[in-house]
């Protein structure tokens, strides 16, 4: 359901693919891999998901809570959550059309797909934290991109919510 509601396939058009979140230009510059932690039937690892064919690719086996806590400037979230979400760009994908602004454009896109899964997850009774404060260099080397060509740009931890109540 979190993969879906975030990159998901919602149609199909000619030789285009719709997705559940917009794009600038449809052009879905954004690449989804997931640090798969403690998620029941799937071996702890890294993962790429590729929405054509609603998949997930098993890239590498291990615990990488703690490489992914460091290159998160420590922060301790993502040692717990079952899952991180680890969002890279294939910057060229924007960069053809419009050339300096397509930064931009990522990043906007990268901000839709996390809202939908801020409003997944929520509805699953389940909890989000989004993290831009991170080394993207030490991210890149984790999930295998070069930095140049595809670059992290954005990480969300998901785990089982801690529900308070509120202090009225």
């Amino acid at each position: 359901a979190l993969l879906w509601a975030t990159q998901g396939v919602t149609a199909k058009y000619g030789g285009f693919l719709f997705r559940t979140a917009p794009s600038a230009g449809g052009l879905y510059p954004v690449e989804t891999y997931l640090f798969l932690r403690a998620v029941e039937g799937l071996e702890p690892g890294i993962y790429h998901f590729r929405p054509h064919v609603f998949d997930l690719e098993f890239l590498k086996k291990g615990d990488y809570s703690r490489e992914l806590t460091d290159a998160a400037l420590g922060q301790m979230i993502v040692m717990g959550a079952q899952v991180t979400f680890i969002w890279s760009a294939v910057v060229e994908r924007s960069r053809w059309k419009y050339r300096q602004r397509a930064y931009r454009y990522i990043y906007l896109d990268a901000g839709h797909i996390a809202q939908n899964l801020y409003l997944a997850a929520e509805a699953l009774g389940l909890g989000v934290c989004a993290i831009g404060a991170l080394f993207d260099d030490k991210v890149n080397s984790i999930i295998g991109v070069d930095g140049i060509e595809e670059t992290v740009i954005y990480m969300a931890t998901v785990g089982w919510s801690q529900r308070h109540e509120s202090f009225d």
